[in-house]
């Protein structure tokens, strides 16, 4: 059993209030475990093991230090983050950790309160003693059933309320917030610029990967395994794009053609961007704005590296100012992806899924509304807006639909009918499920501006 000292508790509270302030959360907490000389000691793993844990239910030990300090939520997010960090887990020691081994909890009451007294004070200091106490003779409980399916699957509330729109029933609900926490099956699109499918499916089974070509989306391999050495040999050679296959979806829509001019408004890392390449055999002329030099820097290396360069300029440009950049009714058809909540795919957001409430999807919603009004303003009288976000929720993929069909009086849905389901509040729009399809969920529709 390890022995657990200032110095280690010190560190663990200090990486805990370094990965809330700064991401990625792993970059800050290394950094800190160095500076404290215990990389690559026991207590790196266990420490690194209850981190990963609290930030995945940082939700749900919120309510739990709510609960043993009789505060409202809103009161315990406006604490500094290592005091809050420091609650969260005195919550987690205290009832939800696994392993019984109560010499960490001891620990941290004997050297981290004097450690957070004297930055915050006794009386704040006390708090994580209270938490300790109270839940070890008073465990929280859920009190609704929006909170059973928290605690259970580790999704906000606010998520899981908003999800029931598309949801029949707590079963399907419950089928949908557990394969929203599981990886979908891996998968990459076969860039058939560079490579056959057949030669590229036959270099990936022969390394020994389980892998078959998808029955839903032509020039997509899925796979069972890690991504290995074969794979990161074909992506060098720009044989292949790793993307999900619900992703890969979305290009086809959309169907590019020789001598088109497509605008992809948010355009970074470029899946969607140079498979629009590929499909139109790099007669479209595409434009891929992004706001970001980062995920800018990314997508001119995909662009390179599957040979799509003489279809696509890379730009960078706020989306919004769209019309003013590139003309008003001045290209065929646009692609817009726009930033969402992702919440097709949570389990790729660790703790940021904690970050998500009715009032940031809100906010999201009104950005999507926003460039959805500049698509409709760049497109031709004719030209088509295929509108895609990775969520699962009406407020970013229907309701946006139906607010631009009620502003535009210019807007018709041209109907999808596949690879995915029928979205079963507004039909013409499509839906690919985790829990039905074993991809990331995402939302579709597909807008002609009439001539």
């Amino acid at each position: 059993m390890l022995r657990y000292g200032a110095r280690e508790i010190r560190a663990l509270l200090e990486a805990l209030e370094a990965a809330e302030k700064r991401k990625p959360a792993q970059v800050s907490k290394r950094e800190i475990f160095a500076r404290h000389g215990l990389i690559g000691s026991k207590y790196d793993r266990v420490f690194t093991a209850i981190m990963y844990k609290m930030f995945r239910m940082q939700g749900v030990l919120d309510r739990t230090v709510a609960h043993a300090l009789g505060l409202p939520l809103e009161e315990l997010r406006g604490f500094d983050p290592m005091l809050r960090q420091a609650l969260r887990l005195a919550a987690y020691l205290a009832q939800f950790d696994e392993t019984g081994d109560r010499s960490l909890v001891s620990a941290l009451l004997r050297h981290g309160l004097p450690i957070l007294a004297s930055r915050y004070g006794w009386r704040r200091a006390r708090l994580v003693h209270k938490v300790v106490e109270r839940l070890l003779d008073d465990p929280w409980k859920p009190s609704t059933l929006e909170e059973e399916f928290m605690a259970k699957y580790m999704v906000p509330t606010d998520i899981v309320q908003m999800a029931r729109r598309l949801i029949t029933g707590d079963e399907e609900l419950e089928r949908l917030l557990n394969a929203i926490n599981r990886p979908s099956v891996n998968s990459v699109r076969v860039n058939t610029l560079k490579a056959s499918f057949e030669e590229v499916y036959k270099t990936i089974r022969s390394s020994g990967l389980y892998a078959w070509p998808s029955e839903r989306v032509e020039g997509v391999i899925r796979y069972k395994g890690p991504f290995n050495d074969t794979l990161a040999k074909l992506l060098a050679e720009g044989k292949i794009v790793p993307q999900d296959e619900s992703s890969a979806a979305a290009a086809p829509l959309l169907s590019p053609m020789p001598g088109e001019l497509i605008l992809d408004m948010c355009a970074a890392p470029g899946g969607k961007t140079t498979h629009l390449a590929e499909l139109s055999r790099l007669q479209a002329r595409i434009v891929g704005f992004d706001i970001y030099w980062d995920r800018l820097r990314r997508m001119k290396a995909l662009v390179e590296a599957t040979g799509t360069e003489p279809s696509i300029a890379v730009v960078k440009a706020d989306a919004a100012n769209a019309a003013r950049i590139v003309g008003r009714e001045s290209v065929d058809k646009v692609l817009l992806d726009p930033p969402c909540s992702t919440t097709g795919g949570l389990h790729k957001n660790v703790d940021a899924r904690w970050r998500l409430n009715r009032e940031r999807v809100m906010e999201l919603q009104r950005l999507q509304k926003t460039l959805l009004d500049a698509a409709v303003e760049v497109v031709k009288p004719g030209g088509l807006i295929l509108y895609t976000v990775c969520s699962i929720l009406a407020e970013e993929g229907e309701d946006v639909i139906l607010h631009a069909l009620k502003k535009w009086g210019n807007l018709e849905l041209v109907p999808l009918h596949g690879p995915y389901e029928e979205s079963p509040i507004l039909p013409g729009t499509m839906r690919a499920w985790p829990h039905k399809h074993g991809v990331t969920g995402f939302f579709y529709a597909l807008l002609r501006k009439k001539a």
